[in-house]
């Protein structure tokens, strides 16, 4: 097995999930913390924030082909292609263009003063007033570009003075006046007048905003969402977001009812447009009637005549069907002058033709194609420019349609003309014969005709005028509403579930993400899990926190937790060493600190406290700790020992501890020159082999062996090496080295001791004893990691564990 790639990938196996869970006992109340806090401020945010509505409405367009029997120029299959490579959208499409365009928003916003807005101060937010607000206020600007200005209003000293304190701010002005109900108040920006409505006013504070028409346009713009949602119909989606239901549904209303208004408008304009030419030409022929009427009345009066004489009787007799042809013929003539000449002023082609001239039809369909295109102009400048392929193609269509069209009226006026030519060759025979009638009477059948001729042309007028408005009255929206407007009965935000859910997993994410950076950055060993992912080395045994002096009282403390681990440590180092005689027990670490001599000493104690004879040697030649912690002088020991000559004896070498019995020191002496070179001489394997029968264990504490080599040097003599590792202390990349050496079999037989181990909410020792088992101790901490004082039996809390020095 490959055993240091395997360690590589697990130290970079950040979100353990064992480790993860453990992690979360061991900080359970920062995470519960950390949640309400969370929570806590999920919920002021839910009641801070003003909540929003989404208003939706439908209209169902009604295809162009539907509306018009007339021919599309884009109805063509090339002229479609066209069409779509110019980026001409079909019908369906302009009218989302129209719903959409800024006219029909300054309409909504002009209509609903949707630009003056009211608030009430509700402390955690202010509330926007729609139906329910005590005062109204009627604004004149002063230009239209006004400035987003802001009037916060106190009210409390209305009822005592009948006036309320107005305090106006904006990007440029920052001033206070005093202002009553119904009285005019001047202001930088424009007039303001205020109205009571009879709602109560609330003892808070009031807050009135107005902006321009132009920025309120933008902010439903924003706001206002207008799309076909099936390409397949011709149904527009109308969806809005308010703070207000209500109101978002009025402004949807009113949005509907402008467009709608627009396009009935759209479709009068030719029937508007027949009207006033029909309208013209009877105040015309009125008067003419009006004329030619007076003029008989005053020629009979003139000349006293209450009866026609037979033969003017018979002379009109005969002469009636002629009179008759002629009249309509004039009629005839007359409206086609009138139109010929209509259409001739008007220059710009862009003005709808009245189809009242005759029933030709040829001149009915060259008029319907005409206002077909003028129609259809109107709407593609909707969303084309003036220069696009589209619009010239269109005017050219007009043009020749419009050339055709007055082609064909002279055609009519000439045919109106010879006619009325043979009529009047055939009644010429008819006044031949009544050249002899008086002249009175001559003058009466002429005025007479005239009269009919206006009268029949009057009637004609009127029955035309009636017709044109019957089908104006008869127009119909081309939109038709298939849903109202209506509000979402919930929120769409902020939607409570997602939030509290959001904060939740705040309250979770924040904290662990903040112990994750922490072990991240943080490059030491902080659990057994450390090191059981970087290593296979087994760990012989996990020794707690000490809070006290070095050495464990074993009459205090012989059955605290701390002196049940370091038994655990002596029964393991049992089951390994088996019956060998007088094992040799080393300890080293990575570094000095780490409590290997803290251990060498306590662990020599429990095998003395087992009745064996116990040697500790401090062989940890450069720096020397042992002597120090027993309060044993170390003015002479190994080094001593190894420099005289053989015939020097290890026994005087030797020291009892007074404070343990059973346990003796070999101190490491004065600190030599060469200890590596020391440690090497053949007089070494002699004392080991001769303290070996005079001791039944024997621990040796020596140097760190991540900085010097005398560890592996003295390995070779020794039963087991133990590798003292400190939590919160030794570097990870300690055990890389301790990888190292096992593989490449420089230091065999090697075991892991973890130090200073605190216990959190996830920890276990791991020789099968529980806490409470029967002792009712615990072994405490300076910082306190959440456990019990064996002396105070007073409980220490601490959030976050923090590195602890013995």
């Amino acid at each position: 097995m490959n055993t240091t790639k395997k360690n590589t990938n697990n130290e970079n196996d950040v979100f353990n999930i064992r480790n993860t869970a453990k992690k979360f006992l061991d900080h359970w109340k920062v995470y519960l913390l950390s949640v309400i806090i969370f929570i806590g401020l999920g919920i002021l945010f839910i009641m801070a924030v003003t909540p929003m509505y989404k208003i939706n409405a439908e209209i169902l367009v009604q295809d162009q082909d539907s509306r018009t029997t007339g021919t599309s120029f884009l109805s063509t299959p090339a002229m479609a292609s066209f069409g779509d490579l110019l980026g001409i959208q079909s019908n369906v499409y302009n009218e989302v263009a129209i719903l959409q365009s800024k006219d029909i928003l300054n309409q909504v916003v002009r209509g609903m003063n949707l630009n003056i807005r009211y608030f009430r101060d509700d402390g955690l937010r202010n509330t926007e007033l729609y139906i329910k607000t005590p005062f109204l206020v009627n604004f004149i600007p002063k230009n239209d570009s006004t400035i987003g200005t802001t009037f916060d209003l106190d009210f409390k000293n209305l009822a005592e003075k009948g006036r309320f304190k107005v305090d106006m701010s904006n990007d440029l002005i920052d001033t206070s006046f005093t202002a009553s109900f119904n009285d005019t108040i001047q202001t930088p920006i424009g007039k303001l007048y205020f109205t009571r409505t009879g709602i109560p006013i609330q003892d808070v504070p009031y807050q009135l905003q107005i902006i321009s028409p132009d920025a309120m346009i933008a902010q439903l713009v924003l706001n206002l969402v207008i799309e076909i949602t099936n390409t397949n119909t011709t149904v527009i989606n109308i969806s809005y977001n308010s703070n207000l239901p209500l109101k978002g549904q009025d402004i949807v209303k009113r949005i509907i009812y402008e467009y709608t208004k627009r396009n009935l408008t759209e479709k009068n304009r030719i029937s508007d447009s027949s009207l006033a030419f029909i309208n013209s030409r009877v105040n015309i022929v009125n008067q003419e009637l009006n004329e030619i009427e007076l003029q008989l009345q005053n020629f009979k009066q003139n000349n006293q005549i209450a009866d026609l004489s037979e033969q003017a009787k018979v002379l009109i007799d005969n002469s009636s069907d002629y009179n008759q042809k002629l009249n309509a013929i004039e009629v005839q003539l007359n409206i086609a002058n009138a139109t010929l000449k209509y259409i001739e002023d008007d220059q710009t082609n862009k003005r709808p033709v009245p189809s009242v001239l005759s029933t030709d039809p040829i001149y009915v369909a060259l008029v319907s194609k005409y206002n077909e295109l003028v129609a259809q102009r109107d709407r593609a400048s909707l969303t084309i420019a003036e220069n696009n392929p589209i619009i010239k193609n269109i005017d050219i269509q007009i043009a020749n349609t419009r050339a055709d069209l007055i082609k064909n009226i002279k055609s009519q006026i000439q045919g109106f003309r010879t006619s009325e030519d043979q009529l009047k060759a055939e009644n010429g025979l008819i006044t031949t014969m009544v050249r002899n009638v008086p002249v009175q009477e001559r003058q009466f059948v002429s005025l007479t005709r005239e009269q009919n001729v206006k009268q029949a042309l009057y009637l004609y007028l009127l029955q035309k005028k009636e017709e044109t408005s019957i089908t104006e009255a008869s127009n119909i929206p081309s939109a038709n509403t298939i849903q109202t407007p209506k509000s979402d009965y919930q929120p769409y935000f902020p939607k409570m579930p997602l939030i509290l859910g959001a904060s939740f997993i705040l309250g979770l994410l924040v904290p662990a993400g903040i112990m994750t950076l922490k072990d991240i950055l943080h490059n030491r060993i902080e659990s057994r899990d450390d090191i059981t992912d970087l290593t296979d080395t087994s760990i012989l045994a996990e020794i707690g926190h000490n809070r006290g002096d070095s050495l464990l009282s074993l009459k205090e403390e012989g059955r605290s937790i701390l002196a049940e681990q370091f038994r655990v440590l002596r029964t393991n180092m049992d089951f390994i060493t088996g019956e060998t005689k007088c094992p040799k027990i080393l300890l080293t670490s990575s570094l000095s600190g780490e409590g290997k001599s803290f251990i060498a000493v306590n662990l020599s104690q429990l095998y003395a406290y087992s009745g064996k004879r116990v040697l500790i040697m401090e062989l940890d030649l450069r720096k020397p700790h042992i002597s120090n912690m027993l309060g044993i002088k170390n003015e002479k020991g190994f080094s001593n020992y190894m420099v005289v000559d053989n015939t020097a004896r290890v026994n005087d070498y030797i020291k009892p501890v007074k404070t343990m019995e059973n346990v003796y020191i070999m101190t490491s002496g004065p600190v030599p020159p060469n200890p590596a070179e020391l440690l090497m001489r053949p007089k070494i394997t002699e004392m080991f082999d001769y303290l070996s029968t005079q001791f039944d264990v024997i621990i040796i504490d020596t140097a760190p062996i991540g900085i010097v080599i005398d560890a592996q040097i003295l390995a070779k003599h020794t039963t087991v090496n133990l590798f003292i590792i400190r939590e919160r202390y030794t570097y990870k990349n300690s055990l890389h080295l301790v990888n190292g050496l096992t593989e490449e079999k420089r230091f065999a037989n090697v075991y892991l001791v973890i130090n200073d181990v605190k216990r959190g909410a996830s920890y276990k020792y791991g020789y099968g004893y529980g806490y409470g088992y029967g002792y009712g101790y615990g072994h405490g901490s300076t910082n306190g990691a959440g456990y019990y004082d064996v002396k105070k039996k007073k409980r220490l809390k601490n959030l976050f564990r923090k590195k602890t020095v013995n």
